[in-house]
């Protein structure tokens, strides 16, 4: 491969990149997304194209945990940030015994391409020590959201 080759590819990667960190911008989750997107234990999921479209969203990222026992606290603290910030329209939050089991942020909405976009971000512990982090970006509804959450397979 030529060294052209190699810096178009670079260059290419490092805007991807920057495009799905644009998405999550304001928010400090971004930086988990990050960080242990190709961690050992870390399965990351990023959809495009067609898949997206039929559930009318830009953009979605999810990082699913084996054992999240090493990133809980630095997840939980994005979170709490996110609460905190002027970001959040609406939030439900469940704890048992002190430990965070879910969350459900619906965030401020933004405008890319002229259009606007509703954020969603969700976070779920599963059996044992697994859990899962979400974030949405689209112009899906709440109500969209929920129903494919929630649909009986």
């Amino acid at each position: 491969m030529k060294l052209n080759d190699l810096k178009l590819i670079g260059f290419v990667l490092l805007a991807c990149l920057s495009l799905s960190l644009r998405a999550q911008e304001g928010l400090e989750i971004a930086r988990v997304f990050t960080k242990y997107g190709n961690a050992k234990g870390v399965t990351q999921v990023e959809l495009n194209g067609e898949i997206l479209a039929s559930y009318r969203m830009d953009t979605y990222r999810s990082l699913v945990f084996e054992d999240v026992t090493p990133y809980a606290r630095e997840i939980e603290g994005c979170l709490e940030d996110a609460v905190r910030s002027s970001q959040v329209r609406k939030r439900q939050l469940v704890n048992q015994s002190g430990i965070l089991q879910s969350a459900y942020l619906q965030l401020a909405d933004v405008r890319r391409k002229g259009r606007k976009l509703q954020r969603y971000l969700l976070f779920k512990r599963g059996g044992k020590k697994k859990a899962t982090l979400i974030y949405i970006e689209g112009r899906l509804s709440e109500k969209e959201l929920m129903d494919m959450l929630y649909k009986k397979p």
